[in-house]
């Protein structure tokens, strides 16, 4: 039982840093992006949610896409 509990924190652990990683991908590109063109840089979170958002959609394995 310990095992398991160890091997479920193991993956979850490793799906939550590959999401932030992501996310903090695609906000750090929004930024620079919004810094480019001088639009304000509290919609660079945007680029973070929509990375994120195609990121679960393509981990999915019964989402829309398969």
């Amino acid at each position: 039982m310990l095992e398991f509990l160890k091997d479920l924190i193991k993956e979850g652990i490793g799906a939550i840093v590959k999401f932030v990683i992501a996310f903090g991908v695609g906000t750090g590109a929004g930024a620079v992006i919004c810094w480019y063109y001088g639009i304000p840089l509290g919609f660079s979170v945007i680029g973070g949610i929509l990375v994120l958002g195609v990121a679960l959609a393509l981990m999915s394995e019964s989402g829309f896409l398969s």
